[in-house]
């Protein structure tokens, strides 16, 4: 199935529909990251006092007084945070090293960079990175900060080849950027540093809070007490991780709070700059020096940042170098295997200097095992505010974007991509302006400047025709060549519409219409095919004519991908519309190759909202029928089988999916309008 080429992005001025190759889809209402409420037990240490230098989570927080979390920057920072573009051949984000399915670690033993080329360690899961006191980051805590570490792998030669300057460069160039730097920040500039807050304010936002563990806890009033939720193999193992029997080190003296993070600084487990930590992995270390290797302190060395144990049993394989296949694997490990560094943690040498393994018995680490199973946060890993909210299409599919702001504005753009597959092919979109006036129109027509969102076998010379009736209005082969080229690059910018490049021949009309009925071809003036986009802007948003109609006429392939309009409904209450999906009724106006029986489904999201085959056994084909009156679309038969609908839809974000029944194909027009 493919899927909707959209992005819909909020603006002083309402929704703004862009196209790009891979494109955010945001809802419109923005996620929340600010009102995760921290239970209890991250705001008080409740550890009994047998497990020295404890401290409640919350007291391990490093968010800075100068970057706290907003929805706005949480919501940039998740587009950042995804998006392959930024990368130097568009084939990795910081999301393919830390994947949100993996706890947002990686479950390769080293990651892949954008060229194949494996990462030096293991990527670090990112759950409560917020919760670690030092507030520095990378294995070997070479990043002072988040803000700083978040813009490290960009310009790292192997993770993403960048230049940060570069990084910069390609965030700006991107259409969708502009408005969520101007949400997140208050204007539309684009700075490293902003990257950066916003980047570390997703990442803190990612705090794992409804894990069983926490569902327990929240009904008992100790962490040593058995959980109700828990069996008796996981309350056994809690027990050996908080208090194991015998002498020597328990788990809770180096994965410290609820949070199970690193040690706070200042204790017998960390210095007074970091928390991090040597267990023992190798006796002597050779060419891993871990912070020795940013502090340039021989003491320091083999010493490595401890993660938390939050979602440990998705973040495998484990250690700084992946050694670890499983978590069985690691406590044989702490059972068997510490080796005598010299820098060996002081909590896991004996009295005698030598290292003192923990000498678990197999139901004890089995029990172990089990428990760190407790702290997996399934809603957290399938949370969709911290999913990738890109789309990608395959290239051929056509595409039609309708945006309904709030009143005045019902609709402000229409745009339509279609594979031109022969010399004399036309993609045909048309709208209606109705109202006192004129209406100032940008109309574009996109073939070469597609490249630079990743589309191959673009139009290389499109041709686009305005048209009114069968009385041509206005013509443009390349843009470069219209009547004021500036004026056009100028109202596009206002727009929000991604720049034409001066070097290359897309085509494009400035113009002002009255009320009436229009439409626009697009054609290959060369007669040379490929994917070509036709875009349809409002450009004065505030005049007395408003566009009251947009719709698109495609072709589709029998048994082919159904096509997918998306549209917006803005403002703060329903807005009442005419769906329709039209085939039979279009060999009226001499169209030969119409679609026997269409269908048409609105999807809010996932959810389906409603469907229809054939409009005339509709539930409200009464109502459908008086609608297509009162805005002045041609009637449909009583007993063609033409699809429509009439629906009072939220404000929030919807899909049409149109496609032939029994998969047949033809020329389908699909028209939506905003009931008066």
């Amino acid at each position: 199935m493919h899927l909707l080429r959209s992005i819909f992005i909020t603006t002083p001025l309402g929704f703004v529909s862009l196209f790009a190759a891979t494109v955010p889809s945001l809802p419109p209402a923005l996620h929340d990251y600010t009102g995760t409420n921290l239970p209890d037990h991250y705001l008080r240490n409740d550890i009994p006092g047998n497990s020295p230098f404890q401290n409640a989570a919350i007291a391990n927080d490093n968010t800075p007084t100068a970057n706290p979390t907003t929805n706005e920057g949480a919501t940039l920072g998740r587009v950042l945070f995804y998006d392959k573009k930024l990368s130097a051949n568009g084939a990795v984000a910081c999301a393919s090293c830390h994947e949100q399915a993996a706890a947002f670690a990686d479950n390769r033993a080293l990651s892949l960079g954008f060229a194949g080329g494996e990462t030096r360690r293991n990527s670090m899961g990112l759950t409560n990175a917020r919760f670690y006191q030092p507030g520095k980051f990378f294995w070997d805590e070479r990043a002072a900060t988040l803000e700083d570490q978040v813009l490290m792998p960009f310009q790292d030669q192997v993770e993403m080849g960048l230049t940060l300057e570069e990084v910069v460069s390609i965030t700006q160039s991107q259409p969708y950027y502009p408005d969520l730097f101007t949400a997140a920040f208050g204007d539309a500039a684009i700075t490293s540093q902003r990257i950066a807050r916003a980047l570390a304010q997703f990442v803190r936002s990612i705090v794992s809070v409804n894990s069983r563990y926490d569902q327990g806890r929240a009904l008992v009033n100790s962490p040593t007490d058995n959980f109700p939720n828990f069996n008796a193999q996981e309350n056994q193992g809690k027990r050996v991780f908080f208090n194991r029997p015998g002498n020597g080190a328990s788990c809770i003296d180096c994965h410290v709070s609820e949070a199970f993070v690193s040690p706070p600084l200042g204790t017998p487990h960390a210095s007074v700059t970091s928390a991090a930590t040597n267990n023992g992995l190798d006796a002597i270390s050779t060419t891993d020096l871990g912070i020795a290797e940013s502090t340039g302190n021989v003491a320091d060395t083999g010493k490595v940042k401890v993660p938390s144990l939050r979602n440990i049993a998705l973040t495998a394989p484990y250690m700084h170098d992946g050694r670890f296949a499983d978590l069985n694997a690691v406590l044989n490990f702490y059972d068997r295997d510490i080796r005598n560094h010299a820098q060996l943690s002081d909590v896991l040498r004996g009295n005698n200097g030598q290292a003192q393994r923990i000498n678990l018995n197999g139901d004890d680490r089995a029990a172990v095992v089990a428990f760190l199973g407790t702290l997996t946060d399934q809603a957290l890993v399938t949370d969709p505010k911290f999913s990738d909210p890109f789309i990608e299409v395959a290239d051929d599919e056509p595409v039609v974007v309708v945006t309904a702001p709030s009143s005045p504005r019902p609709l402000t753009n229409l745009s339509t991509r279609a594979r031109l597959n022969t010399p004399n092919a036309t993609v045909v979109s048309g709208f209606v302006i109705g109202g006192p006036g004129f209406k100032q129109l940008l109309i574009r027509g996109i073939g070469p400047e597609l490249r630079t969102f990743g589309v191959d076998a673009v139009l290389p010379a499109p041709s686009l025709t305005l048209l009114s009736g069968d009385t041509e209005i206005a013509a443009n082969s390349d843009w470069r060549n219209a009547t004021d080229p500036t004026q056009v690059a100028q109202v596009a910018a206002a727009l929000g519409a991604f720049p034409l490049s001066a070097t290359r021949a897309d085509s494009a009309i400035l113009t002002s219409l009255e009320a009436g009925a229009y439409t626009v071809h697009l054609t290959s003036s060369d007669g040379r095919v490929g994917t070509g986009l036709i875009e349809i802007y409002d450009a004065t948003t505030d005049a007395p004519a408003q566009l009251i109609n947009l719709s698109t006429r495609v072709q589709v392939e029998p048994n082919g991908t159904a096509v997918v309009p998306g549209f917006v409904v803005a403002g703060e209450t329903a807005t009442t519309f005419l769906i329709r999906a039209v085939g039979p009724s279009l060999r009226q106006f001499g169209v030969t190759d119409a679609m026997a029986d269409p269908q048409l489904t609105v999807y809010s999201g996932n959810n389906l909202v409603t469907s229809n085959d054939n409009w005339f056994v509709s539930g409200n084909s009464a109502q459908t029928e008086s609608a297509a009156a009162a805005v002045g679309a041609f009637a449909l038969k009583d007993t063609s089988l033409d699809a429509g609908v009439t629906v009072t839809l939220q404000p929030g974000s919807y899909t049409v999916h149109v496609d032939g029944v029994a998969g047949g194909g033809g020329t389908v027009l699909i028209e939506i309008y905003p009931l008066p």
